[in-house]
């Protein structure tokens, strides 16, 4: 079966790869028969370089297999903006006919191309330059600890091949310069595919939070697998908040880790059991997936429904007393138009702050990114969060 999937997946790459390079012939004007045999040669590789480069990193990480890996992604950029922008030359072209007007074709072409490439180099740096995402959230019955405290929430910065060391630098000074309360990540810290993580130990080393790092995990640790990010982390600042809840100056945070393969986990029980967790004490949740993690079909939940089957009733957490739930895993669709992807499937709980009684939400953009290292649909953020 695997197989078979990625026979389909590679034959429809290597379809829409086909319709891109002769859009390229367009707006180079490619007559020439051995500049197009090239070209279609290089049709047969891009398709599974991405995969492959992938692959290879993981085996033989190193500058080489990182920079054809970051390459391979930006081709990846390439394809989906200029399939856009074959879409929108032939829409006009449909329109132009309508109204009977005249118009160049070779010209139309070649400024959405150059339109193409100020959109992915745009989104290379937009990757790579998060923001701070400042926001206000009220809780009920906040401790006067609390009162006016600053949480900073990073979620899906997935590090590893793409997003480096001096990545990482940078968001740490970011992180620093706000002076947290509290810093807390939200899973898929790593990319997941493999590598040495053990090189981003001192960067993490380097957060700086009064009442300290806490971190859950999110789907791609499960890929690459949990017990080595957890033996990672062992060696920094980060407390691993797996399944667990800690009270620190009144206030409950609680950490809900994403389910592994072939596991189910009743997270509302698993709440109820803790000692420690109390209805009557204002509670933080940390969940990757931006979906009640408590309402499941027969109590239990896996990783397949908390990631293809999101429940964004949050009567449950509502129930359980959770004041503010911290998710990401979204990215907010990261490449264009997949966002209106991400909104369509989490019913518009993809992104941002929203409110139902005194629950509430935030759905982080991520800080980092996964595959195609450009985001042109969302912004890389760091959310700092004041609480009142």
């Amino acid at each position: 079966m695997p197989y078979i999937f990625f026979a389909i997946a590679l034959s429809i790459l290597s379809l829409l790869h086909w319709a891109v390079y002769r859009f390229l012939f367009r707006v180079f004007n490619i007559q020439n028969r051995k500049s197009r045999a090239r070209a279609y040669l290089i049709l047969l590789i891009m398709p599974i370089g991405f995969i492959a480069s992938a692959f290879f990193t993981i085996g033989q990480e190193n500058s080489l297999s990182r920079l054809l890996y970051v390459i391979f992604g930006l081709w990846f950029g390439f394809l989906i903006n200029f399939l856009l922008a074959i879409l929108l030359f032939w829409f006009l072209v449909f329109l132009f006919k309508i109204f009977k007007t005249n118009l160049d074709k070779l010209l139309l072409s070649r400024v959405l191309f150059a339109i193409s490439v100020i959109f992915l180099i745009f989104g290379f740096w937009n990757a790579y330059t998060p923001r701070v995402k400042n926001i206000s959230v009220e809780i009920k019955d906040l401790p006067l600890a609390w009162q006016g405290a600053k949480i900073v929430h990073l979620s899906d910065l997935h590090l590893g091949r793409a997003m480096g060391p001096k990545f990482l630098e940078g968001v740490v000074d970011k992180v620093n310069n706000l002076n947290p309360d509290l810093v807390v990540i939200t899973g898929d810290l790593f990319d997941g595919m493999g590598g040495d993580i053990s090189r981003f130990n001192q960067g993490l080393n380097n957060i700086k939070s009064k009442h300290g790092i806490y971190y859950i995990t999110g789907n791609h640790e499960i890929y690459s697998g949990v017990d080595r990010a957890f033996e990672t982390l062992k060696k920094t600042n980060i407390i691993a908040l797996d399944d667990k809840i800690v009270e620190i100056d009144g206030l409950q945070l609680i950490g809900s880790s994403f389910p592994e393969f072939n596991e189910e986990k009743n997270f509302k029980e698993i709440l109820k059991s803790d000692e420690n967790f109390s209805l009557e004490k204002p509670a933080i949740l940390l969940a990757h997936s931006p979906s009640d993690v408590f309402a499941q079909q027969d109590g239990n939940v896996s990783h397949n429904n908390i990631y293809w089957m999101p429940n964004v009733d949050f009567s449950q957490a509502q129930e359980l007393g959770i004041d503010l739930q911290l998710s990401g895993h979204t990215h907010k669709g990261q490449i264009f138009p997949f966002n209106f992807v991400t909104k369509l499937i989490f019913k518009g709980y993809d992104y941002g702050l929203h409110r139902i009684g005194d629950f509430q939400i935030y759905i982080s953009s991520g800080t980092g990114v996964w595959g195609p290292t450009i985001r042109t649909g969302s912004w890389s953020e760091i959310v700092a969060i004041e609480l009142k």
